[in-house]
């Protein structure tokens, strides 16, 4: 086969015979076989012999290789030989491979088959194989064949029939094909065309290949034959029946479930193959047929039950089709064919290519006919097997029932198997041996091999449940993700399809458009839209297949348009270029939807998708109609996900209410939704139809009842549809074909292209945005759905389950009690469900005029004012408008929403200017840009942008804030429409009554003794345990294991860290809530009891059954109740805060009572008749008032994780501090903001709030509330661009004295930010006032002014009020905790002087305004300096004084301030930024600065400790006065003119004053509180312990603070005593604090007679001594040393100058090198220098002080910088003297390196030495003046590195060069190079310590701090009778008594005391006896 000859022809016929004998199923004889292999061994071996014979030269003369003889016998010369080159084995290259493979096959003669292949193969494939590969008629045979056995049904049998004879007709073509495969000549043996042509022998084995097909089917075809022949075989024994069986039954389910898929999917298989035949390859005209059918397949939809009728003739006509194909490709393979078709056809050769008829290559012919064969198989396989055993629709979704049978006969009757698939067993496990093969599954029966086959069935038990899980939950997610498809189907096919038409707009797609548009309006019409668009989808792509033809030429229909005249156009020629008409040729056919595109299938992708989701779209419908059919389901009523969630689950737990907004969002807020689609298309839009949307929206919107809304919506829907179909037929526009434009481009008309965008107007060049249509089809599908909404409201059925959309009555008064409300109440908040309710339902309110707020500061714009103007009214009166009937309040709400619609039109309509018109703007009206804000915001628009007088405001226009408010505006509005806002309202209802009993404070009647024994109790109660004592052994226990476990357990000691840090972190995180919770105590108290107050009135009203507070007591005695209840901790904190007037208890044995009073009492009379103790339910809920929902709310806080906890806590903190809050933002956004209209609220802070007794009146919170707002209007109006500062703002928002910049009104970007979270601080404080009753605590404290008055005239006959009471009505809640309380003692006579003055004024005041001229004037003057003067008057004498020390922290807050002003002072000068103290001051220079700075904050320190020491409150408010306006005017006004920089540009400035307003506010708290009766020594010594110790001598060592504070209480203080007895008794208090500090320790830390000391105290204090000692001995040697080494910065040179002079005469050399010559070594050169010296140690130990980065490389130029100029004498001197070699020349080489401070080092050398050594190649710059050559690194340096001297001269000027030679970095120049090794020197910041030197610091510092040590260890023994003092409390005591009668005025006891103390002193034997130990 490899060469065919005569000799291989043995080879050949023995294998076609074997095989042959074979394939009949004829058995081998054994001897016969034997004797043909020995004798084809022998033939063998002498072919092989012949062939090596050959090779040699004489038998290739006798016979040459080109011989008859030789190509006939097969004999080939592989070599060949030369005569001359005999040892050379020459290849003959004109052998093939098969020529050398051929002997190499002959020595693998012997082979075997290993297996027989006894499957049935498709055998018509094989023949089509060969008929394809190998083109013939006689092939063409095989290919006849095959098509008519595929068109057979039962073609196997005939197949096997005919099997002798296609083996028969293969042999015969083999052997044909191998004797004209004999290499012969034509005239030889001729060939026959189209019958026998001769091939390679290749092409033979392929066809043996195909042969053995024939052979294994005529060997099965024979072998099936004798198998019918033969007996059956007896059965086998019962169990192995069984278990064949099983195999059976495992087999055939498989078989099943195969054979199901198949049927279910191979009609897509064929689909996919329709697919691949049409595009594969160039599109021809048979391809497009395939697509035609294809497309039929597709239209099921049309009409299923006639295109189910017709399928199996469309697949018999398919087959057909393919057939005919595959013959009319095949035969026009032959030659004569061509010529045939074009005389038949008449048709050229590129039409017939169009055809699909084309002569291909072999490749190409395989290809072009395999894959119509492939499809054609795959049609028929369909046909035959798959097309009549199901119908397409009935798709199953359940295992087949085969193998659940299957699955339970495996388990053996296991009863858990038996549960899960719902069937019941056999009870009794019989054989069935009578049953037939059609039963599944059956019993097995016992079986010794019982306990391997129970293992087996447990695991097949497991793994079969587990399977039934697995089907179960997969056939659930089948069905939901059917039912989520049938639900969504018709928005997926209608959104894509919208898609593809607004991508490629055309005619054809315009019907698509049409279809739809009116389709989702009217559901009636989908069905019939889906069959119209797969109809058309079908034609577009047969259209645009046909299109793709090559026969089609665009070329040949396109117009060419000509360009036209100046007169006839306004529009630019550049501009019109652009257009469609001229842009190139115009295709008509574009203009309906058809162009030429390859690759064709992308160009056909939209199209197909479509046509795959249409046809999806209804297999969905199908299948879910047929599984309802098939298991008895209905149409579910409401199209829902979760079909058992219902209106009943919305408030049953969060979960379930996700559930129902998932299935009902769009029932409940479908027509808000559709609303804010259709602001969404203004917005994206901004055109002439977004205006015409927004005149519908109003339309809409003017309706405000749902009802009225549902009866205009259908028109609203016809609307969406017809305007969405007109704007596409605009899209499209008029073809562009006959070459005519549009008459707004004529040039009569005024249109640019700006105003054609905004009309929507189709134009060539500006040509209308399709996207636009997205949007308006988005409002179109919405809309549509609401009306399907609208009309599902009203049935019943989806009522149940959904809930009605019913709007709630507007006649109801939202504040009444006696409203039925269906929902339940969420205020007390049992579940998170509850939490978000809370959120939305109380808060979303204020969060949306925070909305409203953020939409009117963002953009700037006339329109923008009105939301702020909304804002501010509804923060105002909000809580009361809430109160308010639900018409009052939808009246206000529905007036802000159509304000805001009011502002989208308006803004769109103005867009036509900001779009359209601009240009002309910009030039005549910019006021106008900047007033409204125009800017255009939809892209595609020519804007102007080179106008820099006239800046669009791109950034502040557009409605995105817009229309986040009115999506915002519409859900509060549903909210007020809620039956959940009457909860809200009730609450707030509540809150209100309770908040009318004012601030008028009713104290408990008990006893002050026993309040005092209940104290004591408290405090002997042990304390309650902290998170960290409470975990302290668990923390123990964790410690332990981390640091105590084997080290080989690694990964548990990590495991251990990581918990015991988790631990740790969850302890810290409780210790940090409960220190929240402790902080806030007293406002949780409040507010639970006013929780349970609210909860309890609520209750009550609605029964109307109430019970007067006076009667608890009664109650209180008949449940037993214990009168320590009255007492509790939270009725305590409510006497303390606010007035409990009244409470309504609930009990049955007053109704009747209660129902006869209230009959004659209204609700108002009862809440003021009411008892003013209210006992509450608190400790013991379940005695006195019982409420399920507080009982649920309080287990639900409780059970809270942790960061939830803390979030309360935090929570909490806020609102107890909410004052501080308020405060701390005004403050923060002054220094943000720093002008003047932030300047007012901090001074009113300091000097109103502040300073008001008990807490800042509502008219100063009003005022804050209405400054703010009117500020932000303020600011807000000078934002708008027209104003002239505002046009340059980037150069003017620096400069401090800009007067805007000082005003506060300069344009910036987040100008009210900060201001807006101040409004939200000050209302949510204004909330907090008004739930506790103190909000209108002012009014009504003015209404009962004559109680007053009569209280102060009881006041002057009995005395002043009690004083008790005045202290606990004192608001201890926003003050610290007080020290001392004084009362005044001033009598009665007093009273009436404090009183008298304040009458008489106020008469005087009164007859000044009627007998004065000026009256008003003087009347209005007196209005606001009256209440000024009566302020300031009750603050400087009280009625009673809470008072308090809170001096200490004021020090502390000036010494802050101190501090920051010495190391931050550069923030206070001009030009001292870059500048530090230390520098200044080592210049003995004092900044003016600094210096006024430190002055002033000393001064203030020193005032204040003064009026401290005076207890002057009038006093301390002059300077708080002058102080808070003196600092203010110099941080905002002077400040910024000294530093040129803007106040909120200081950092250091800002902290400075922020620290000051600390200090301000303690300020204001202590003149409030009034200044303590005694102040009692240091505040350090209160305690004795260690840290007071260290403290107190900390501060006595700081110069001259003890010798200062001393003489200021000195000179301050009333006192009998001298200035000497005073410090002298302040020393001894000192002295005696330090040892009963000491005596303390010692008691509390005893020391045991006889017992050493410890080795801790030893090495402990006696260790770090000796430490101290030795540091401070060797701290200059230390400090010295590593200044530079540690904390030394590199001094890299500045410039390096080399200058050399011979003898005494002119220098001949001089160079410098700067800058770029002077460079650092890379890495790698480092590297390299380091090795050059390996070897010498001396080297290497000096460059170990030396980093890269201390290395300099300098290059000089070689030639001099300076002409050498040298007198003739002295020349020739020189001369003289450098001749003389016996006389010594000096040779002077001098450089100066010069480095940063201007230090420069100049050394002069002396070498009268050769030249090569006396280069100082390396130079050390030390950090003092001299630069000295290195001497270890020039040693040993070779003669390479010499100098060449050379004298250039050049006419008469001459200089010198030098050039180095042997230079590390080469150059090709004279040059010189220098290293120089610079020393480290010290930082500047500790430059004035290393000034000194090791010797300066020894004298100044060692020896000064030596002389202390030496004081402190010598004189011991001087000073121990006053040291060693046993018991210092009677000295202590003498002390404080001193302190004492000094503070109350008794000086001559002073006297009496001081010379006791000194007496003490000045007598030993007394002070033994006063300092002696006391005994019992």
């Amino acid at each position: 086969m490899m060469v065919p000859s005569l000799t291989s022809a043995v080879y050949f016929f023995v294998f076609l015979g074997l095989c042959t004998w074979w394939s009949c199923c004829q058995a081998f004889d054994p001897l016969i076989f034997s004797c043909l292999c020995v004798l084809m061994a022998i033939f063998s071996a002498g072919h092989l012999i012949g062939l090596y014979l050959y090779q040699l030269q004489f038998f290739q003369e006798v016979v040459p290789p080109e011989d008859f003889y030789a190509r006939l016998f097969g004999v080939t010369s592989l070599t060949q030989t030369n005569c001359s080159s005999t040892w050379m084995i020459i290849k003959n290259q004109k052998l093939y491979w098969y020529h050398h493979a051929n002997p190499i096959l002959l020595l693998v003669m012997y082979y075997t088959l290993a297996t027989l292949i006894r499957l049935w193969l498709q055998e018509p494939i094989v023949r089509i194989a060969w008929s394809i590969t190998y083109h013939s008629w006689l092939t063409f045979v095989l290919l006849i064949w095959s098509c008519t056995l595929w068109m057979i049904r039962d073609r196997r049998k005939y197949a096997m029939i005919s099997s002798p004879f296609m083996v028969f007709y293969g042999n015969l073509l083999l052997i044909l094909q191998y004797i004209w495969s004999i290499q012969l000549n034509n005239d030889e043996l001729p060939e026959v065309s189209g019958f026998l042509e001769r091939k390679e022998p290749g092409e033979l084995a392929s066809k043996i290949l195909f042969t053995i097909t024939f052979w294994l089917l005529l060997r099965q075809h024979l072998t099936e034959q004798k198998a019918l022949r033969l007996k059956e075989e007896e059965e086998k024994e019962e169990e192995e029946e069984g278990e064949e069986e099983d195999e059976q039954d495992i087999m055939k389910v498989l078989g099943n479930l195969v054979m199901a898929m198949l049927i279910k999917y191979w009609i897509y298989v064929c689909g996919g193959m329709f697919f691949f035949v049409s595009f594969e390859g160039t599109i021809v005209m048979y391809k497009i047929i395939y697509m035609v059918l294809f497309l039929f397949l597709c239209d099921f939809q049309v009409h299923y039950e006639w295109w189910r009728k017709i399928l199996k003739y469309f697949w018999m006509s398919v087959v057909v089709y393919t057939m005919l194909v595959l013959i009319f490709i095949y035969t026009y393979q032959f030659e004569s064919f061509p010529g045939l078709w074009k005389n038949m056809t008449g048709l050229d050769e590129r039409k017939l290519e169009d055809l699909g008829l084309k002569q291909f290559s072999v490749g190409d012919l395989f290809t072009r006919i395999f894959i119509p064969t492939s499809f054609l198989l795959v049609c028929i396989l369909h046909l035959h097997y798959f097309h009549d055993q199901r119908p397409l629709c009935a798709v199953g979704l359940s295992t087949p029932a085969c193998l659940r049978r299957w699955l339970a006969r495996c388990s053996s009757g296991r009863p858990r198997l038996a549960a899960v698939q719902g069937q019941q067993l056999p009870s009794s496990p019989h054989s069935g041996r009578g049953r037939g093969r059609g039963q599944c599954w059956r019993w097995l029966p016992p079986s010794p091999r019982g306990d391997l086959r129970n293992k087996w069935h447990l695991v097949i038990d497991r793994l079969t449940v587990l399977f039934l899980k697995f089907l179960e939950y997969f056939h659930k997610m089948q069905v939901f993700v059917w039912w989520l498809l049938e639900l969504h189907i018709i928005k997926i096919v209608s959104s894509y399809i919208i898609w593809v038409t607004v991508k490629e707009v055309s005619l054809f797609n315009f019907v698509f458009l049409i279809a739809w548009a009116l389709a989702l309006p009217y559901a009636q019409f989908r069905p019939l839209a889906s069959s119209i668009c797969t109809v058309w989808t079908c034609v577009i792509i047969v259209c645009k297949m046909l299109y793709q033809l090559t026969s089609i030429d665009p070329k040949t229909f396109s117009s060419n348009c000509t360009l036209p005249g100046e007169n006839e156009t306004k529009v630019d020629l550049e501009e019109l270029k652009t257009s469609v008409l001229y842009s190139g040729p115009v295709d008509p056919a574009e203009w309906v939807g058809l162009r030429k595109s390859y690759p064709l299938l992308v160009y056909l992708r939209n199209n197909l998708l479509m046509l795959a989701i249409l046809a999806f779209e209804v297999t969905i419908y199908r299948h879910q109609e047929y599984y309802r059919c098939r298991n008895n389901l209905t149409t579910p009523v409401t199209k829902t996900i979760f079909h058992d969630i219902t209106r009943a689950h919305l408030d049953d737990g969060l979960v379930n209410c996700v559930k129902y907004f998932i299935n009902y969002f769009f029932y409940k807020f479908g027509l808000e939704t559709c609303f804010l689609l259709s602001v969404n298309v203004i917005g994206q839009r901004m055109d002439f139809y977004a205006m015409i949307h927004a005149f519908w929206l109003i339309a809409v919107l003017y309706r405000r009842r749902r009802k009225a809304i549902a009866e205009i919506w259908p028109k609203y829907c016809c609307f969406l549809a017809c305007i969405i179909t007109f704007q596409y037929f605009l899209c499209i526009g008029i073809p562009p074909a006959p070459c005519k434009d549009y008459p707004w481009r004529s040039g009569n008309a005024n249109f640019n292209s700006n105003i054609i965008k905004w009309l929507y107007f189709p134009d060539f060049i500006v040509r209308p945005n399709p996207v636009f249509l997205v949007y308006d089809f988005m409002l179109l599908l919405c809309a549509s759905l609401q009306r399907q909404t609208f009309e599902d409201e009203n049935k019943a059925a989806v009522r149940i389950m959904a809930g009605d959309n019913v709007e709630i009555c507007m006649n109801l008064d939202a504040a009444s009690f006696s409203q039925h409300n269906p929902v339940p109440d969420f205020i007390h908040c049992r579940s998170y469900l509850d939490m978000y309710k809370v959120i939305i339902f109380s808060y979303l309110f204020w969060f949306v005029l925070t909305i409203i707020f953020i939409t009117g500061t963002t953009r700037i714009s006339i329109f923008c004012m009105g939301y702020l103007v909304a804002c501010f009214y509804f923060l105002l009166f909000g809580g009361d408008l809430l109160l308010k009937p639900i018409r009052s309040i939808l009246r206000y709400w529905d007036w802000l929403i159509a304000y805001n619609v009011f502002v989208i039109t308006m803004k769109n309509i103005l867009s036509i200017g900001a779009c359209g018109y601009i240009e002309s703007l910009i030039e005549n009206s910019c006021w106008v840009i900047q007033a409204f804000s125009l800017a255009c915001t939809v892209k595609g628009y020519h804007i102007p942008t080179g106008n820099l007088d006239c800046k669009l405001p791109s950034g502040e226009a557009g409605i995105i804030w817009d229309s986040i408010c009115f999506a915002f505006l519409l859900l509060q509005r549903r909210v007020f429409m809620s039956y959940y806002f009457l909860h809200v309202v009730a609450d707030i209802k509540a809150s209100q009554i309770l908040a009318s009993r004012s601030g008028n404070y009713y104290l408990f009647e008990t006893d002050s003794e026993e309040e005092e024994e209940e104290e004591k109790k408290e405090e002997e109660e042990p304390r309650k345990k902290s998170a960290f004592q409470c975990n302290k052994r668990h923390l123990c226990s964790l410690i332990l294991c981390c640091f105590c476990s084997p080290l080989d357990n690694i990964i548990k000691r990590i495991f251990n860290i990581l918990k015991f840090t988790w631990v740790l972190f969850l302890a810290t995180l409780d210790s940090f809530t409960a220190w929240l919770n402790s902080i806030s105590r007293e406002h949780i108290d409040i507010s639970t009891v006013l929780r349970i107050e609210r909860c309890m009135l609520t209750r009550e009203i609605k029964k109307q059954r109430y019970m007067f507070v006076n009667q608890i007591p009664k109650l209180v005695q008949e449940n037993h109740l214990p009168h320590s209840f009255l007492k509790t901790d939270a009725i305590k904190s409510l006497a303390r805060i606010t007035a409990c007037s009244c409470c309504f208890v609930h009990t049955e044995a007053f109704t009747s009572l209660t129902e006869a009073v209230c009959s004659h009492m209204s609700l108002e009379f009862l809440t003021l008749r009411c008892c003013r103790i209210s006992y509450l339910w608190y400790s013991a809920p379940h005695r006195m008032f019982r409420d399920d929902e507080l009982e649920e709310s309080e287990k639900f806080y409780v059970g809270q994780p942790r960061v939830l906890l803390l979030i309360y806590a935090l929570y909490n903190t806020l609102v107890a501090r909410s004052e501080m809050v308020c405060y701390f933002v005004i403050i923060l956004n002054h220094m943000i903001s720093a002008s003047m209209i932030t300047l007012v609220l901090p001074i009113l802070i300091f000097l109103w709030a502040m300073l008001s007794v008990p807490r800042p009146s509502k008219r100063f919170w009003m005022t804050a509330i209405v400054y703010t707002e009117v500020a932000i209007v303020i600011k807000y109006f000078f934002q708008f661009g027209f104003f002239p500062w505002n046009k340059h703002v980037d150069y003017t928002k620096d400069k401090p004295y800009h007067p805007p910049n000082i005003i506060g009104i300069e344009k910036k970007e987040g100008y009210v930010h900060y201001d807006l979270v101040q409004l939200l601080a000050l209302f949510f404080h204004r909330s907090i006032l008004k739930c506790h009753g103190l909000w209108d605590e002012d009014e009504k404290g003015d209404s009962s002014g004559n109680k007053e008055d009569t209280d102060d005239e009881l006041s002057l006959t009995g005395g002043r009020r009690d004083s008790s009471a005045s202290l606990k009505s004192v608001n201890l809640a926003a003050s610290v905790e007080s020290i001392h309380v004084h009362f005044p003692e001033q009598q009665t006579i007093s009273l009436k002087i404090l009183i008298i003055p304040h009458s008489a004024f106020a008469f005087f005041s009164k007859s000044c305004v009627i007998k004065s001229h000026c009256g008003l004037c003087c009347f209005r003057t007196l209005q606001v300096y009256v209440p000024i003067r009566q302020f300031f008057y009750n603050l400087i004498h009280p009625d009673y004084s809470a008072v308090t020390d809170v001096y200490v922290l004021m020090f502390l807050a000036d010494t802050v301030d101190f501090i920051i002003i010495v190391f931050g002072f550069w923030a206070f000068g001009k030009h001292s930024a870059a500048a530090d103290i230390t520098s200044s001051l080592s210049e003995d220079q004092v900044p003016e600065a600094f210096l006024v700075m430190v002055l002033i904050q000393f001064g203030t320190m020193v005032v204040d400790r003064a009026l401290y020491l005076k207890k002057t409150v009038m006093g301390k408010v002059i300077f708080q006065v002058i102080l808070v306006f003196g600092i203010h005017f110099w941080m905002f006004f002077i400040l910024p003119g000294v530093t040129e920089r803007k106040f909120s540009q200081n950092t250091v400035a800002q902290l400075w004053y922020f620290v000051k307003c600390v200090y301000f506010g303690l300020s204001a708290y202590q003149i409030r509180c009034g200044y303590p009766t005694r102040v009692l020594g240091n505040f350090l010594t209160k305690s004795y312990n260690y840290v007071n110790l260290f403290l107190f001598q900390g501060f006595r060592l700081v110069p001259f603070l003890t010798e200062l504070r001393a003489v200021m209480d000195w000179v301050w203080t009333d006192t009998t005593l001298s200035l000497s007895s005073w410090i002298c008794v302040e020393d001894i208090y000192a002295h005696i604090f330090i040892l009963k500090c000491w005596r303390e320790s010692e008691k509390r830390y005893p020391q045991p007679r006889g017992q050493k000391k410890k080795k801790v105290v030893k090495y402990g204090m006696g260790g770090m001594i000796i430490v101290l000692l030795i540091c401070i001995v060797w701290f200059p040697l230390l400090f010295m040393s590593l200044i530079k080494s540690v904390a030394g910065i590199t001094n890299k040179p500045l410039d390096v100058s080399i200058t050399i002079t011979l003898g005494g005469y002119q220098p001949i050399f001089t160079m410098s090198a700067q800058q770029n010559q002077l460079k650092s070594l890379d890495p790698n050169e480092f590297n390299e220098f380091m090795r050059s010296y390996r070897g010498n140690t001396a080297a290497l130990q000096f460059l170990e002080g030396y980093a890269r980065e201390d290395i300099t490389r300098a290059d000089l130029e070689g030639n001099s910088n300076s002409l050498w100029t040298i007198s003739p004498p002295s020349r020739q001197k020189m001369i003289d003297g450098l001749r003389d070699l016996n006389a010594e020349f000096s040779l002077v080489i001098s450089w100066t390196i010069q480095r940063y401070k201007n230090m420069k080092y100049l050394v002069f050398h002396f070498f009268p030495r050769i030249l090569e050594e006396v280069y100082p190649y390396y130079i050390k710059a030390p950090s003092d003046s001299l630069a000295k050559p290195i001497k270890q690194l020039l040693r040993g340096m070779s003669p390479d590195h010499g100098k060449h001297v050379s004298l250039v001269k050049n006419t008469s000027e001459e200089w010198w060069v030098l050039d180095q030679l042997g230079k590390r970095h080469k150059t090709s120049n004279e040059s010189l190079e220098l290293f120089i090794f610079s020393d480290k020197v010290s930082p500047p910041s500790l430059g004035f310590l290393a000034g000194y030197g090791i010797m300066g610091l020894y004298a100044s510092v060692v020896l000064v701090i030596g002389k202390f040590v030496r004081e402190f260890f010598s004189g011991i023994s001087h000073s121990i009778m006053f040291e060693e003092l046993p018991n210092v409390d009677r000295i202590l005591k003498l002390c404080t008594d001193i302190f004492l009668v000094r503070e109350t005025g008794e000086l001559e006891l002073e006297e009496d005391l001081y010379a006791k103390l000194i007496f003490l002193y000045r007598s030993p034997e007394t002070m033994i006896k006063w300092t002696r130990e006391k005994t019992n």
